[in-house]
């Protein structure tokens, strides 16, 4: 049954409630981190491994995905990866092994096949958007539906992981992500024949081609990406181990940071459809990350709960507030028909900026026995990001 062509409008919302699956799968992963923790007896350093596997799967899956895109459209990927990760994080919910190598295998795998799904909705809305008046707000209401799966994942999970189990839930979250992404590609537009001199241009040659065009902003994923995920791994068991707060509560104050995410990814995203150079916003917003990490790191466990709030609703803003800048700084910068390889690079360094920093900081708690200390490191990480956009030049041509 062929469908009807939708409007911009539409394909918009369904790409948006697509996301929201999708992050409801990729960070709920983390969200439960605590539930992992206890079910396969974990330590600190343990759990930083475990979750970098996810990010090192995707590190593999974000260059494979992005050429399938570029060279048989979203469409067809849709219907691969939602049904991909319908069956594997599905095994993962009916076997879910306590061995704590038996586990790492089973996530790299989910880690693999995630990047596809949040690819296709990227790459289909910058392309349909392109060069018009609203691409950047768009792709930040797209982009903001992750952000707003977290805080749906925050403020649910911890209390269905107590009321139902770990294996359930996770079959759940697999139903989830693979079914809606299935009827995303279902809804979309089938994917036109590529000219042949483009195509040449696409695999292997294109992707090392695109690597110095985008030196600069595949360098500001690598550095800022991390926070995003340190955030959703480590911050509820910092509640839980340095301030005793109940995960039932911890999971609403990750919620509300996330929604500080949320609200950072809209309003930027309008800003830069004002005119605004994408980078610029960017460093406002690391700028933001950069004080409440600070805040975080050093307040006194004396403090009013209120200010706790205040603080987290700011790490959301500045830690997962910028994700939407840099898809638009993408899409400007790349040519329609290496969108896809382009969104993917940029994935890959973001990937691989989650697989080396978050089993550091794992280390740097269990060594020196407090949060603290981890927390600054990542502050000092987006200060290098602010700098390396900070020389980047206001306007980038196009690759050829």
């Amino acid at each position: 049954m062929q469908r009807k062509a939708i409007g911009p409008v539409a394909l918009l919302a369904i790409a948006s409630v697509d996301q929201l699956a999708i992050t409801m799968s990729q960070q709920g992963l983390s969200i439960l981190s605590v539930a992992f923790k206890e079910y396969s007896h974990l330590g600190v350093a343990q759990m930083g491994v475990l979750f970098s596997t996810v990010a090192f799967g995707a590190v593999i899956g974000m260059i494979p995905a992005g050429l399938a895109l570029d060279r048989w459209g979203a469409k067809k990927v849709a219907w691969i990866s939602g049904f991909s990760i319908l069956m594997v994080m599905g095994i993962l919910g009916l076997v879910l092994p306590e061995n704590f190598w038996a586990l790492e295998a089973l996530l790299g795998l989910v880690g693999f096949f995630l990047p596809p799904l949040s690819l296709t909705g990227m790459t289909a809305i910058s392309n349909h958007f392109q060069d018009t008046p609203q691409e950047g707000t768009a792709i930040g209401i797209r982009q903001a539906a992750t952000p707003l799966g977290g805080i749906l994942a925050a403020s649910i999970f911890p209390w269905l992981v107590k009321s139902w189990s770990l294996s359930i839930l996770l079959l759940v979250i697999a139903v989830n992500a693979g079914g809606w992404t299935m009827l995303f590609a279902w809804m979309l537009h089938p994917h036109a024949p590529r000219p042949l001199k483009t195509m040449n241009r696409s695999g292997v040659k294109g992707a090392i081609g695109l690597l110095g065009h985008l030196r600069q902003p595949l360098l500001v994923s690598l550095l800022l990406s991390p926070g995003q995920y340190t955030l959703l791994t480590y911050s509820l068991l910092d509640l839980h181990d340095r301030w005793h707060v109940k995960m039932d509560v911890a999971g609403p104050i990750l919620a509300l940071a996330l929604f500080g995410g949320f609200v950072a990814r809209i309003v930027m995203g309008k800003l830069a459809d004002g005119g605004r150079n994408a980078q610029r916003l960017m460093i406002v917003t690391a700028i933001i990350g950069i004080a409440a990490l600070l805040a975080w790191a050093l307040v006194p466990k004396t403090t009013a709960f209120y200010m706790i709030i205040v603080i987290f609703f700011a790490l959301g803003a500045g830690l997962d507030g910028w994700n939407a800048l840099l898809t638009t700084w993408i899409s400007r910068i790349s040519s329609a028909s290496q969108r896809g390889m382009a969104l993917g690079l940029t994935g890959m360094s973001g990937f691989i900026g989650i697989v080396l920093f978050l089993p550091v900081f794992g280390v740097l708690v269990r060594t020196t026995h407090s949060y603290r200390p981890a927390w600054m490191l990542l502050a000092a990480i987006y200060v290098i990001g602010i700098l390396v956009m900070a020389r980047v030049k206001t306007k980038t041509s196009s690759p050829l």
